[in-house]
């Protein structure tokens, strides 16, 4: 049985030693700059360097995250931090952006480079891309389910995420904090959107539909390993010490009892911070989040209350039962109410109860128990009445305790083994050592004290006691299986002089191990090339998913026709099943009646493609080849032609790597400056496009948007709506299992395509899926915008809700 690794989120310098004292076998941190948790405490590169040095004399490894996306102006200063990172010694980086891992494969190829979840990489067209990249390690999607993770082959190390808070959108394909705040997750600014309440159009309930519980993948432990994954993943940079302690040192207890075949129950897990437990996509689950914060336990339901006391009927299998100086917490419909047990409970059975006898029970594992609370004047300020409330153990003081013995009193997962040779050499004591690591890594070393052994005048010292001494490890995480005394037993040394050789032994391998993981920290330089404004000829693209805008669409360059779903099923109902036949005469429509057309018609994938919906895909382009018909493709997946602004390119080494593209779509997320200095330096700036007309997808999700039964009535034309009224529109892709929510506004460059021209610029789209016949006429607009001419009033016609969005 092959037990992952286990990684631990580390936010600061004073969570390290806790996840390694809870058996994390690595962790992962981040920088001050380019990690995608940009509000965590992190580090400085010289704590980076305290932390790699820490972590090696533990047995534990070190992943840096620099996974955000990198704008032009950044590249070099990435890099040289990346160098920096590999000179200091950490184990591997997480990147997300595809240029940078082309830099560190040019200058820094001996660098692990791990893909970020934030990568997307959901298929094995992608995974099989990136391994050619000399990728190491990917994190999948929290969104893949079981079935998908099992149908993955690769030699590439998979690493899955096991709990902790879950995105609603994919990461790495949330542009919700961006444009509507203007504080990109893609950058490590995130500011949690979903976490608030909305309304949908045809529900007047207000809730947090956006919120997914966090994930909890502890009972599925053994399914995991018995899938091959490398490693597994706590999510949780921004959580506290007790959440760090009791989540890794439970997972590690747990994986520790399936070396020998046994499984075990952990109520502790929920009782650190989450907002509910569901085991997510991988089980299929589905849940959203009753509040946005901390929940807990939950225990029970409030039987009876008065003004005096709370009566709680709690469930039969909890085994965790609240004491005085706990936090409880009362959910009724949309209320909460939270006190601390002031006074010792008294837990009783229903029955006695009943008849008014509350008299504590010992046996705790009996059924129908009722904890009685009693209220004091601190907690009775509750502004609703608590009867039949859900009961939650939001805060345990033991674990507070325990969090304190873990940080104070725990040691490492793997222990290096320690062979220790002592001798006298011209009567100064010697001391050798052979450390083997735990990545079988051989390290000796060996010191001579200053003091000589002399003639005893009263007693000598004793082999034993020489030792005793060297034996003595204290909080070196090193196990010694061999001492070896080369000694008669016949002189004497102060017992002193014997410490301070052993003290000076330890401190030399320590020594050792760091120099171990260091390498050169090389200064680069990057040469990137400056290509010519010249302008080529300025071209439109055009997006659409209605095969009637097919027959009516002209003077444009291409057309990115994206297959609408065929059957218009409320949103609240997701369905995987793809009918090979509606698709298969949708695009043979489509291209009878763009053959005579002079645009070229290009059939957009989905941005999100599983490997059952690739394979259909695939299976349509098959049947389409066999009857003489071919078609361009747009995905990012890597293998085809054309490549959406999904793939967050940022950057020109990111546009350069991806050569057999033809034209590739830029991030919407950029600013002014960034798309001029992006496309200065592209070897082809031919083939870049920019979006400059249409409603940017925030959001992509595999999660429902209702769960409720009662929001059955949500239909295609669905509607989020936040404090302010906006309205942002919900549609299907056409698997029938991912939601695209879409800006309020529709972005719009019309009156800097001068500007973007004189950049360099020379690929403009428009996007015009969901709209009506009318919105074609924006291609004549932006036509004009090309000439010279801008026609504001008549795109206000059109789209009178526009954005500029970080531009």
């Amino acid at each position: 049985m092959k037990i992952p690794e286990l990684l631990a989120p580390v936010g600061s310098m004073e969570h390290l030693q806790v996840a390694i004292n809870a058996g994390a076998s690595s962790v992962y941190l981040s920088g001050k700059n380019y990690g995608a948790r940009k509000f965590a405490q992190n580090f400085t590169t010289n704590e980076i360097k305290e932390a790699v040095h820490t972590c090696h004399l533990h047995n534990v490894k070190v992943y840096v995250t620099v996974n955000t996306l990198i704008k032009e102006d950044e590249l070099e200063a990435v890099i040289n931090y990346l160098s920096e990172l590999y000179a200091i010694g950490v184990d591997a980086v997480l990147v997300q952006d595809l240029g940078l891992i082309e830099l560190i494969n040019k200058h820094l190829p001996k660098l692990k480079i791990h893909a970020s979840t934030q990568m997307t990489i959901e298929n094995q067209l992608k995974l099989d891309y990136i391994e050619k990249k000399g990728i190491k390690r990917v994190v999948l999607p929290r969104e893949m389910k079981k079935e998908e993770i099992e149908s993955l082959k690769t030699n590439m190390e998979l690493e899955i995420f096991v709990h902790g808070a879950l995105c609603y959108s994919y990461s790495g394909q949330c542009l919700m904090s961006s444009f509507k705040g203007g504080r990109s997750g893609n950058r490590g600014r995130c500011a949690q959107p979903c976490r608030q309440k909305y309304k949908v159009s045809n529900i007047k309930k207000e809730d947090y539909y956006l919120s997914p519980v966090d994930l909890c993948l502890y009972d599925k432990l053994k399914e995991i390993i018995e899938l091959n994954i490398d490693c597994i993943k706590i999510e949780g940079r921004m959580r506290n010490k007790e959440y760090l302690a009791i989540v890794v040192s439970g997972y590690r207890k747990a994986l520790n009892k399936l070396k020998s075949k046994k499984e075990i129950k952990n109520e502790e897990i929920k009782l650190v911070f989450n907002r509910g437990l569901s085991e997510g996509k991988f089980s299929g689950e589905t849940k959203r989040s009753i509040r946005p914060g901390h929940l807990g336990l939950e225990i029970g339901k409030v039987y009876e209350a008065n003004k005096n006391q709370i009566a709680i009927k709690l469930n039969d299998d909890i085994n965790t039962i609240p004491e005085r100086g706990d936090g409880i917490l009362f959910i009724k419909n949309d209320k909460d109410y939270g006190m601390e047990i002031s006074q010792n409970p008294v837990i009783t059975t229903l029955n006695h109860f009943k008849k008014g006898k509350n008299k504590q029970i010992k046996d705790f594992t009996r059924k129908n128990k009722i904890l009685i609370i009693k209220k004091v004047i601190q907690n009775k300020k509750n502004t609703f009445s608590l009867g039949e409330s859900r009961v939650f153990l939001s805060k345990r003081n033991k674990l507070l305790k325990k969090t304190k013995e873990i940080g104070n009193k725990g040691n490492s997962y793997i222990k290096s083994k320690l062979t220790l040779t002592f001798s006298i050499k011209n009567k100064y004591p010697q001391l050798k050592a052979k450390l083997i690591l735990a990545n079988k890594k051989e390290i000796e070393t060996q010191v001579t004290g200053n003091a000589q052994f002399e003639k005893p005048l009263k007693k000598s010292v004793s082999s034993e006691t020489i030792k005793k001494q060297v034996s003595k490890v204290g909080n070196y995480p090193f196990e010694i299986t061999q001492i070896n005394i080369n000694y008669d037993g016949t002189l004497f040394i102060p017992i002193s002089k014997i410490n301070e050789l052993r003290r000076e032994l330890f401190e030399s391998l320590e020594e050792k191990i760091n120099d171990e993981y260091k390498h050169e920290n090389k200064n680069i330089k990057l040469k990137q090339i400056k290509n010519d404004k010249t302008n080529k000829k300025i071209n439109l693209s055009y997006y659409t998913n209605n095969i009637t805008d097919l027959d009516k669409i002209n003077n444009v360059k291409r057309v990115y026709l994206e297959i609408p779903p065929e059957n218009d099923l409320p949103i609240n109902q997701l369905n995987e099943g793809y009918n090979l036949n509606y698709m298969i005469t949708f695009l043979k429509e489509a291209i009878k009646i763009s053959r005579t057309k002079d645009y070229e018609l290009i059939w957009k994938w989905p941005d999100i493609a599983h490997d059952n919906l690739i394979k259909t895909l695939t299976k349509v382009r098959e049947i389409l080849n066999k009857m003489h018909i071919t078609l361009p493709i747009m995905s990012g997946n890597f293998k085809h032609e054309y490549g959406p602004y999904s793939m967050n390119i940022t950057n020109s080494e990111s546009a350069n790597s991806l050569e057999n593209y033809k034209i590739i779509s830029i991030s919407p997320e950029l600013r002014k400056k960034d798309y001029d200095s992006l496309i200065i330096h592209c070897k082809n700036p031919e083939k870049i496009e920019i979006l400059v007309q249409g409603k940017i997808e925030l959001m992509k999700t595999r999660y429902n948007l209702l769960y409720k039964k009662e929001n059955k009535k949500a239909k295609e034309n669905t509607y989020l709506i936040d404090k302010k009224n906006n309205k942002y529109p919900i549609h299907k892709s056409i698997s029938q299992e991912e939601l695209i929510i879409l800006n309020n506004n529709e972005i719009s460059l019309l009156e800097e395509i001068s500007h973007l021209i004189a950049a360099g610029y020379c690929n403009f789209s428009i996007d015009g899926r969901w709209n009506s016949e009318k919105y074609l006429r924006m291609i004549d607009i932006y036509k004009s915008a090309i000439n010279g001419g801008i026609q504001k009033k008549e795109l206000l016609k059109i789209s009178p809700k526009n954005t500029l969005g970080n531009y």
